[in-house]
């Protein structure tokens, strides 16, 4: 009877082992096709959003893959931050499209592009800011900020013009060609799930998808003969945690010399203090405090623009300018603050920062 009982506790193990192991297999899956700009990915780096905008509004872009015919003439191609580094042919035949009166919207990527960059005598320089402003009229960035990263981008071509970025370069430039153009990005945070609903990017959208046909090439997601994804190799990992957890279930099952651990003592409970005390030790082990306090300070500046007026997106130096004309102690604490993100220990005095200059504002009285 015990055999059999044992034999029933390892089954129903071996069965948990697998199902978890699947469960993993689909999050591994996931997580492979997560960094793809692709628009079936629902991610925050995919184009899921933007395409089902643009379907949604009457302009539903094509898909092009692998074996596709060529986009229409005239159309509106973009390539997305390609993984695969393009062959000369495909760097030609994309520019031909151009030439013949069409637009081609680069968004590069962290994936060099020899080919292609030289063939643009594209270069790149220092990070790129967090959005961009127009630099030059153009009919699809003039009056819109973006969303931008990546690097700030150049090129030595006659007539390249770069119309947005911001005082550390260009983040987007327009290089005529023949009848058409050459839109080219320093990343694709413009068009990506995770930033359509900042700034003007859908503004943006709206725009590229007036110009005609709108075409989404996917041919370059990933390199051809790159090895296999690790999904792919699951089967042994599969069976190595079902031997191990049957072992782990004998280990259990096994005589023991005494009970695993002391049962704690009596009136030895923790307080919320030591829970606090206890996880800002892990925050400072982790390195987790600058970005702590970096996301307090954006929350609080969403709140001084819901509550005060003042934009999110302006440097904290003219938010304080602003503010001195209703709160001068309100903006010595916002300034306050501003330095303060930049010390190695922030999270104290952004905090402070933050409380004074809603205190100051009034934001904590009864209406």
């Amino acid at each position: 009877m015990r055999r059999l009982a044992l034999a029933v506790a390892v089954g129903a193990a071996l069965a948990l082992v697998a199902a978890g192991a699947a469960v993993g297999q689909r999050r591994q899956r996931e997580a492979e096709a997560s960094p793809l700009p692709s628009i079936e990915n629902t991610g925050p780096r995919g184009l899921a959003a933007a395409w089902r905008f643009l379907a949604a509004t009457g302009r539903r872009p094509l898909r092009r893959g692998p074996g596709d015919p060529p986009p229409p003439r005239g159309a509106a191609v973009v390539l997305a931050a390609p993984r695969a580094a393009l062959a000369p042919a495909e760097v030609e035949a994309l520019l031909a499209h151009a030439a013949g009166g069409g637009t081609l919207v680069l968004a590069l990527g962290a994936a060099p592009q020899p080919v292609l960059e030289r063939r643009l005598a594209l270069s790149r320089g220092a990070a790129a800011p967090w959005a961009s402003v127009p630099l030059a009229p153009h009919p699809l960035f003039s009056g819109l900020v973006l969303p931008s990263g990546g690097s700030a981008i150049a090129s030595g071509l006659p007539g390249a013009l770069p119309v947005a970025g911001a005082l550390r370069g260009a983040t987007a430039l327009s290089l005529p060609l023949g009848a058409g153009e050459v839109i080219v990005l320093s990343g694709p945070e413009a068009l990506e799930n995770e930033r359509i609903g900042e700034a003007d990017a859908v503004s943006f959208l709206v725009r590229l998808g007036g110009r005609g046909p709108l075409a989404i090439d996917e041919r370059f997601l990933a390199p051809a003969d790159g090895p296999a994804p690790p999904s792919r190799r699951a089967l042994a990992l599969l069976a190595a945690q079902a031997l191990l957890g049957a072992a782990v279930l004998l280990a259990a099952l096994a005589p023991r010399l005494g009970p695993i651990r002391p049962p704690p003592p009596e009136g030895g409970g923790r307080s919320t203090r030591d829970y606090l005390a206890s996880l800002a030790a892990l925050y400072r082990r982790a390195g987790a405090e600058p970005e702590l306090a970096r996301s307090a300070w954006r929350a609080f500046r969403r709140r001084l623009e819901a509550r005060a007026g003042i934009p999110a997106r302006l440097p904290d130096a003219e938010a304080a300018r602003l503010l001195a004309a209703r709160s001068s102690p309100a903006a010595r604490a916002v300034l306050r603050g501003s330095v303060a993100l930049g010390r190695r220990r922030p999270l104290l005095a952004v905090g402070q920062a933050a409380a004074e200059a809603e205190e100051a504002l009034g934001f904590w009285r009864r209406r």
